[in-house]
């Protein structure tokens, strides 16, 4: 008798075909085939009329646990104190601004980031677009915080004007603009949306950033938003920062700090969303609110040292 199991690696999973075996009295199981992604086991599955697997596991128990319990321990220290807020946002500024553009292929390093962002110097050898992605970066997460803190539903406009910042003397003609033709992502097989959708689809995306759903179900829902802005691919150019930058939003509203995707996981990133686009969610879940994690252990680190 042969069935589909489930197998997990790093951040991701992977599926076999097993074939159970009885050999002398004993029990034993032979793997006769892989399967990459769940889009894949599961059309070998009606193919051979094997039940198909059902996933709705988006994190760890485990995760779950400590994330809601350090999220606990972090509102107890609120207010946190002004000088600490001050310094962690700054290098949050940075942090995130060097390796979002990084992810994209901005070749400023996190020192030179710095320079150019906050004493206005230019880089010998750097493009002008890397100063500018730089610069307008930190204007975006400047307006972050500022919907943050607004009491009232982030609406369409929000999303359209942090766009706006993004691409700012950039490609101006495309920023704050859905596009108006097919767009393909180099590297992946999935294909967005044609462009006549992108408007209504678009609302999900609203729609997921005012839900009102708290501690780790939270976690979830930003990294709902981040998968819907990259899946839908709304604009020609800014998809990708733009989507980091909404994920912060919805888990910094829900009491979260900012966390910071690094380029180091860029690899492991762009596997989990194409583990996302074959229906596995899983990856790209567990990613987020493993760096949440990594976030909040820094500000209990820096709350505890004062």
């Amino acid at each position: 008798m042969a069935f589909i199991r489930r197998k997990k690696k790093g951040n991701t999973f992977y599926y076999e075909l097993v074939e159970t075996l009885r050999e002398k009295d004993k029990i034993k199981q032979r793997v006769l085939q892989y399967f990459p992604t769940l889009e894949t086991a599961n059309l070998y599955c009606e193919e051979k009329g094997i039940r198909k697997i059902e996933t709705k596991l988006l994190i760890s128990p485990a995760l779950e646990k400590r994330l809601d319990g350090k999220l606990a321990e972090l509102n107890k220290a609120r207010p946190l104190p002004r000088e600490v807020v001050i310094n962690l946002r700054d290098k949050f500024e940075i942090d995130m601004t060097y390796n979002s553009n990084a992810i994209e292929g901005n070749t400023l390093t996190l020192r030179e980031t710095w320079l150019v962002v906050r004493k206005g110097i230019t880089i010998g050898g750097k493009s002008l677009q890397e100063h500018l992605e730089a610069k307008n970066h930190v204007e975006a997460l400047q307006r972050l915080f500022e919907l943050v803190d607004a009491k009232r539903t982030i609406t369409e406009n929000d999303i359209l004007n942090l766009h706006t910042l993004i691409l700012d003397k950039i490609n101006p003609l495309f920023s704050g603009q859905y596009r108006d033709r097919q767009v393909y992502i180099s590297g992946s097989s999935h294909v967005p949306p044609a462009a006549s959708e992108v408007p209504k689809l678009a609302k999900k995306i609203v729609d997921e950033l005012n839900n009102r759903d708290k501690k780790t179900k939270a976690v979830i829902s930003a990294s709902r938003v981040h998968y819907l802005v990259a899946q839908i691919h709304p604009f020609v150019d800014g998809n990708g920062r733009l989507a980091r930058l909404l994920l912060n939003l919805r888990l910094m509203r829900a009491g979260f700090p900012p966390i910071v995707l690094e380029k180091t996981q860029r690899k492991s990133y762009y596997t989990a969303l194409e583990k996302a686009d074959d229906g596995d969610q899983y990856p790209i879940t567990s990613m987020i609110g493993k760096n949440v994690e990594k976030t909040l252990d820094l500000y209990l680190t820096a709350v505890k040292g004062k």
